[in-house]
């Protein structure tokens, strides 16, 4: 989660629109692709589907990163708004 804030700073940082920014950007959206196929995924790395307990425990690991992905958003939305002002 800290390369995305980094990712997300350094595209404030740079003039909207500019290579820079948008290669920050990509680097952002395309760390949160990767984050979302592998969360995605019910099988464990030797190929069994998780069952019971496993399973409830995965989906609840998923939501609490998925919450934290949404904060991290939020508040850089933020502080794009507090910047433009």
């Amino acid at each position: 989660m800290n390369f995305l804030k980094r990712m997300l700073r350094l595209a404030r940082e740079h003039e909207p629109w500019s290579n820079e920014a948008r290669g920050f950007e990509s680097s952002a959206l395309t760390s949160v692709k990767a984050m979302v196929s592998f969360w995605a995924d019910e099988y464990t790395l030797d190929g069994r589907k998780l069952k019971g307990q496993d399973l409830v425990r995965w989906k609840k690991e998923v939501y609490s990163r998925i919450q934290e992905l949404d904060e991290i958003f939020k508040e850089d939305e933020k502080l794009k708004k507090e910047a433009e002002k």
